[in-house]
């Protein structure tokens, strides 16, 4: 990874389309906003007692900066996967659970390192005393020298910087092509500012909450009448992704191994994440009902799964014929050619095509261009 933590990068990438814009004076006289508090979420009763709580967009673009929860209520306690990027939004998800349950959390299940599926640990750590937060050994390493690391960073310089750059976008009333700003543009990057302000208070109050139980390949819980398989299939959007299967119910819990409606690759191994969601796939033999990606919308077949590894292959395939050729890395960017792959994501919606862009191309093609040079191996 960067020096910059991915909490840092993508906020920084959501400046992306905005960059070069000279600061004017802010416009007066504008009507005022009501105050925004916070990502909100919808909950979904997946299976019988198997909640998931999917955040809304705080950015006003895909990216959602808080991870999917969700809350396994079992006979005698809950098994919750994944816990937000604060501890604030954590916090929502803990009140809603209470009305739903008075059963304990047993255990907090944290698919990957990046900070928005566990800097909100620290909240149910009040909330449930001995509660125990389970994460892949490799995920244990990474948050250290990831998220832990650049924390203070994220709190404070990524998010005055980003809240600038947008209040900077705002003033000059121009796009970075230089065309005016739309009212759509003005509302998105309105809404983008007043979000960033919230979250630097509730960055501020984040203590890392580490993992209490590390796993190498599976862990299989037996709560009751409830059985819950938490698996290490290899590397992919990490290098240490777990998901969770429910048998009974049919139910596959992703992490960021499959984020919707556009895929994150920051630091990813697109080689292996290839091998990891076809062994996924491979819970044909016992087929999925439901999918819960890491981010946004619910799956009910497999189809969007299907279209993530075909663009990893392409995206691999692209960057091979570049190395092939001797190319750098930023020749490759410029042979890689994902257009059509784009339009299939993101079918006409700009946020989406914008989140593509930042969030998959620009991290992609470079840990592609890597893998085929032979510096990302094991």
């Amino acid at each position: 990874m960067p020096t910059l933590s991915r909490a840092a990068l993508v906020l920084a990438a959501t400046l992306c389309p905005l960059a070069g814009v000279r600061a004017q004076p802010p416009v007066q006289g504008a009507a005022p906003r009501p105050a925004y508090t916070g990502p909100g979420f919808v909950r979904t009763e997946v299976a019988p007692g198997v909640h998931a709580f999917v955040f809304d967009n705080p950015l006003g673009d895909a990216a959602n900066v808080d991870g999917t929860a969700v809350a396994i209520i079992n006979e005698t306690d809950v098994v919750v996967v994944d816990a937000q990027w604060t501890p604030a939004t954590a916090r929502r998800v803990i009140a809603e659970l209470r009305t739903l349950t008075r059963k304990p959390v047993r255990y907090v299940i944290t698919t990957h390192w990046h900070g928005d599926h566990w800097f909100g640990n620290q909240a149910y750590a009040e909330a449930y005393p001995g509660v125990e937060f389970v994460a892949h050994a490799n995920t244990a390493i990474d948050l250290e020298t990831g998220e832990i690391a650049d924390l203070e960073k994220s709190k404070g310089e990524a998010i005055d910087g980003a809240i600038r750059g947008l209040e900077q976008a705002l003033a000059s009333g121009k796009r970075r092509s230089g065309q005016p700003l739309t009212p759509a543009d003005r509302d998105r990057l309105t809404r983008q500012i007043d979000a960033f302000r919230w979250a630097l208070p509730a960055f501020a109050e984040i203590r890392p909450v580490r993992p209490t139980v590390t796993i190498a390949d599976s862990l299989v819980l037996h709560r009751g009448a409830r059985t819950i398989v938490v698996r290490y299939l290899g590397r992919g959007n990490t290098r240490g992704d777990l998901s969770v299967w429910l048998p009974n119910e049919r139910v596959l819990v992703t992490g960021d191994l499959l984020v919707h409606p556009a895929p994150y690759a920051f630091g990813s191994f697109l080689g292996d994440w290839v091998a990891t969601l076809r062994a996924l796939r491979a819970l044909r033999a016992l087929p999925a009902a439901v999918i819960v990606p890491g981010h946004g919308a619910i799956q009910r077949d497999w189809r969007y799964l299907d279209l993530l590894v075909e663009l990893l292959e392409s995206t691999r395939a692209q960057a091979r014929t570049a190395v092939a050729k001797g190319l750098d890395l930023e020749a490759t960017r410029r042979a890689v050619d994902l257009a059509a792959f784009r339009e299939r994501f993101a079918q006409g919606d700009e946020a989406v095509g914008r989140a593509f862009d930042a969030f998959f191309i620009a991290p992609a093609v470079e840990r592609a261009w890597r893998e085929a040079r032979g510096e990302l191996a094991r």
